[in-house]
């Protein structure tokens, strides 16, 4: 049987495509070119060998790394030969960096040893604040993660809030501590919430949010945690602990500040149930006042004062007007002694009086010493006025002014 090129090459890759449609391999990568299609083309070489590779991006786009030359991959995928040219290649479904399986077998271990230890129960989570007034931030200053946050911040509209950065390694075999130094400093300094924030990255860049000090660290926090690490697919030990995860960085600002519209109805609410309190406190005082007022009014000596001066004056009149009808009666009955007994009359009217004179004019008197010792306080003890220095510690007395008195008791 005589073949052409291309039927050769058509059934060296049925052949292939047959018995190698799913082959893991383990190998560097090599001249890697990143299309503007989005395909990545590169080889994986070992030691003796070298194959062509290809991905394409319905493929890639799942892959949570940046891949570059020199870096130890496993690709799972499928040998085909590309008919035009004859050369075979492996067409890679997925990548992954060499080790990540161990580290998988870690993550999984931890995960469960924590979940054990119940640092993932939802009764150990704090709820966030509902207004915070401080938020302490921990990640990298110079991060595009912390520029984000801050832009997110601005954008929020929510300026009741200040924030605090704590700087530290994101990334790296020290970036653990050096969270747990941030968190431990930021729990002692009385912020409403901390947020952990992290860009997006391979699982090995992320690795360190998934140490098991870090997680005792955020539990034991007295302040709500949030973290925010990498992107919605990436999961850390850090977002099973803390108290809430967010799926990114710039997610964690929106789900701990309040929306405009909601800050602003919540202002409404309080200043309509101040309003309410206060209306309510007034009339409750005006209340107050005014049985008080009625109470001093009934009580008062120169209220009584004034009770006797009117019925002193009523009683002045109506005695002259006793007089006056005695004396229209001695018209058509004597008017011959009418000037005589009207005389007689009149001395007595005087002489009375000259005595309600002298009442009104006592009255007066005490109503202007009333004013005077307006401000002046009576001490008794026992019912028996005395002065201050024959009182003694533990006494209990009487202080009376000119509307009110009060008990009280000497201490020293």
């Amino acid at each position: 049987m005589i073949l052409d090129v291309s039927e050769l090459n058509e059934k060296a890759r049925a052949v292939l495509e047959t018995n190698f449609s799913e082959i893991s391999v383990r190998g560097e990568i090599s001249r890697i070119t990143k299309h503007a299609s989005g395909h990545w083309y590169f080889t994986l070489k070992d030691e003796r060998a070298a194959i062509s590779c290809a991905m394409f991006r319905g493929a890639n786009l799942h892959v949570k790394f940046s891949p570059k030359d020199g870096q130890k991959v496993i690709l799972t995928g499928k040998i085909s030969i590309y008919a035009p040219s004859g050369s075979y290649q492996l067409n890679a479904t997925k990548m992954e960096l060499e080790g990540a399986g161990d580290l998988d077998a870690k993550f999984r271990a931890l995960l469960e040893k924590l979940r054990a230890m119940g640092l993932f129960d939802a009764s150990h989570k704090k709820p966030l604040p509902r207004f915070p007034r401080r938020v302490a931030l921990i990640t990298s200053a110079s991060s595009a993660a912390f520029a984000d946050l801050k832009n997110r911040i601005i954008s929020s509209g929510y300026f009741l809030a200040k924030f605090s950065l704590f700087d530290s390694l994101m990334q790296g075999e020290m970036a653990a501590s050096s969270v747990i130094n941030s968190l431990e400093k930021a729990d002692k300094m009385g912020f409403d919430a901390i947020i952990i924030a992290r860009g997006g990255g391979s699982k090995e860049d992320l690795w360190c949010f998934n140490d098991e000090h870090l997680a005792h660290a955020i539990f034991a926090a007295q302040t709500p945690v949030i973290s925010a690490i990498g992107h919605e697919i990436d999961f850390s030990i850090s977002d099973y602990v803390a108290d809430h995860r967010s799926i990114t960085p710039t997610a964690a600002i929106d789900d701990l500040l309040p929306r405009r519209d909601d800050l602003e109805q919540h202002l409404d609410i309080l200043a309509q149930n101040f309003s309410t309190i206060l209306e309510r406190k007034f009339r409750a005082i005006n209340e107050i006042l005014e049985r008080k007022k009625l109470q001093l009014k009934a009580h008062s000596i120169e209220q009584k004062i004034e009770a006797k001066l009117t019925f002193l004056s009523h009683l002045k009149q109506n005695f002259s007007d006793q007089i006056s009808t005695k004396l229209a009666k001695f018209d058509y009955i004597f008017p011959q002694v009418k000037l005589k007994f009207k005389d007689a009359l009149w001395v007595k009217f005087r002489n009375f009086e000259h005595i309600l004179e002298l009442k009104k004019a006592n009255f007066d008197a005490k109503r202007q010493f009333l004013n005077t010792t307006r401000g002046l306080i009576s001490i008794q003890k026992d019912g028996k006025r005395i002065n201050l220095s024959q009182l003694s510690p533990g006494d209990t007395i009487n202080l009376t002014s000119h509307d009110t008195q009060r008990w009280a008791q000497i201490l020293s």
